[in-house]
């Protein structure tokens, strides 16, 4: 095998002291009745960031139960219209907590106490920390019922477990929840990455995708030359999970690469800390990612990746191969229950680079680990230290704009590569527009031409803003205010009605405030986002039935557009 001829590199990544041994897996039970079903999984790997808990289904219905899966007491609440929704945390004796998110609604002497909080704030989104006697909740005791709040993209359950002392998920699936698991993962593609200038694959600078095939269980390589290889070299796979009683495809829960024979990568997804779920978009291979939207583990990390889910033991993945040889590659994935899937197959390497390395045009180097400034005519950019995963060979240009933008396109590298900071940039307009420059803000144009909103403000004739992504950007303005459309026409006769609605849309910047006044006193209106719909339930005390009522709605978007709505309604 001509081991001798394959190094590998040993910085370790830093890594969290993890949990893996469980002291008693029977500490919790469900927190729903009916059989586990569960349509995601722990670290399931998501849009800039790791899915910190498990998503069980329920049916396609809201109103489930829900259950405190142990004796505690409620320490936290939020409502939002995004993210969680209506969540409920609950401390336990045991050094854990739980966590229950996108809820209709809470047990009722929690839903009184939220409303009323609501009022006093005069805020639908609230987070709220209750005093630690205030509820108490019994294991098994129906605390809430599930929903469809928030971030959520259908009626489902988020549930989490977390390290009481540090607030760190924790995977859930390492207790018995009575979720059963006897499908093995799914491992679809393996992909050879030549990882400098001077690595190369199959005679190519370019990344080789390899066929699998299933044999007896495993996997292997679909039959064809063995892939040739120079240099330092990194591998991904595509791969995947799914549990009994659903199809959904959910994230693994552990991965090993072992290289003749020597365990050189181990991923195990036991807990992590939020602060480091963006890390996601050094794990993944950030470009299949942002141009096929296909998630894709590396199995090598960069300098700038800290994420704790790493083997410390292990190396970090990048093969440096500097002589001839073949190679044995065992890649083996396991899901939480044990069951495990692999793929088997060789490299040959070579000791002479097989092709020349071409020159690369680039506009800067800007360094892993320091901060970096560019500028050229209209355009400034300052990365803070800890901004790039890895040294970027830094590429920027200039193209005229087809559209009315107010400023030409700055091509800031391309939205393949990922950053973990934000960066600072800064454009000049080619136009400013007296009275106006309050709605000049910067917009990012995707690979299609679609602009989106950036922030930024006009200050000292550029217009300035923080960004957590490369690619295309632009000045813009948004002078457009929001629209609002009642669902009710004015005077309607709404009595007997437990709920009516307003639609509220924004053409670019986005809804960032509402305030809905009845009878010229604050009402409590729920905002949800995804379905741009404000909801109003009128009911006593605070609103006089068989009343004529005035309404007033003002809505606001981020770049200080208002719209109002004056109407009016019985009830």
């Amino acid at each position: 095998m001509n081991r001798k001829t394959l190094l590998f590199a040993v910085v370790l990544t830093v890594s969290a002291n993890i949990c893996s041994q469980i002291p008693d897996k029977d500490l919790f039970v469900s927190p729903l009745r009916d059989a586990p079903s569960l349509s995601a999984s722990f670290a399931e790997l998501r849009s800039d960031h790791f899915h910190s808990g498990l998503d069980y289904r329920t049916g396609g219905m809201t109103g489930k139960d829900v259950l405190a899966v142990d004796e505690g007491y409620v320490y936290r609440i939020s409502v939002s219209p995004t993210g969680f929704g209506k969540a409920v945390y609950v401390r336990h004796s045991s050094g854990y907590s739980s966590v229950y998110g996108h809820l209709k609604g809470f047990r009722p002497d929690i839903e009184e106490y939220v409303k009323k909080r609501q009022y006093e704030l005069k805020s639908f989104s609230v987070s709220l920390f209750p005093q630690r006697d205030q509820f108490m909740v019994a294991r098994g005791e129906v605390i809430a019922w599930s929903g469809n709040t928030g971030g959520s993209s259908g009626p489902h359950l988020h549930f989490e477990l977390r390290e009481s002392s540090s607030e760190d998920p924790v995977n859930p699936l390492l207790f018995d929840l009575g979720i059963s698991d006897r499908v093995r993962p799914v491992i679809e593609k393996v992909i050879l990455y030549p990882l400098s200038r001077s690595s190369s694959v199959n005679r190519s600078f370019g990344s080789r995708t390899l066929r699998i095939v299933p044999s007896n269980g495993s996997y292997g390589v679909a039959s064809e030359e063995i892939p040739l290889v120079y240099g330092e070299t990194g591998i991904g796979i595509k791969c995947w999970d799914s549990f009994d009683n659903s199809t959904n495809r959910c994230g693994v829960y552990s991965i090993e690469m072992l290289v003749d024979g020597l365990k050189i990568y181990g991923f195990t997804a036991d807990r992590f800390a939020y602060s480091e779920s963006r890390y996601i978009n050094s794990h993944i291979d950030y470009a299949a990612k942002a141009t096929g939207n296909e998630y894709i583990h590396r199995l090598f990390l960069q300098p700038g990746n800290r994420l704790s889910m790493y083997d410390r033991h292990a190396g970090r993945g990048i093969l440096r191969f500097t002589g001839d040889g073949e190679h044995d590659v065992k890649i083996t994935v396991t899901d939480s229950h044990g069951n495990r899937s692999w793929v088997e197959f060789k490299v040959r390497s070579v000791s002479t680079p097989p092709v020349i390395p071409s020159a690369v045009s680039f506009s800067k180097i800007l360094p892993y680990g320091k901060a970096s400034d560019f500028s050229a005519d209209g355009i400034r950019l300052h990365f803070p230290a800890g901004t790039l995963y890895d040294t970027l060979f830094f590429v920027y240009k200039l193209r005229n704009h087809t559209r009315t933008y107010l400023s030409p396109i700055h091509s800031v590298h391309n939205e393949t590569v990922a950053v973990h900071n934000r960066f600072r940039i800064s454009i000049r307009p080619d136009t400013v527009i007296t009275g106006m420059e309050a709605g000049l803000c910067l917009a990012q144009v995707n690979g299609k031409g679609v602009s989106s909103y950036s922030g930024g403000e006009f200050k000292y004739g550029y217009v300035s803003g923080e960004v957590n992504k490369l690619g295309d950007y632009t000045v813009t303005i948004d002078s457009v205010p929001p629209v609002i459309k009642p669902s009710f026409a004015r005077g309607a006769n709404l009595s007997g009605r437990e709920m009516f609605t307003v639609t509220i849309t924004d053409n670019f910047s986005g809804i960032k405030s509402y305030e809905t006044l009845i009878d010229g006193e604050w009402a409590l209106a729920e905002y949800d986002a995804k379905n741009n719909l404000l909801i109003y339930r009128p009911e006593k005390p605070y609103l006089k039935e068989n009343t004529l009522h005035q309404m007033e709605l003002k809505v606001t978007d981020n770049r200080g557009n208002s719209s109002v709505l004056k109407s009016e309604f019985r009830w």
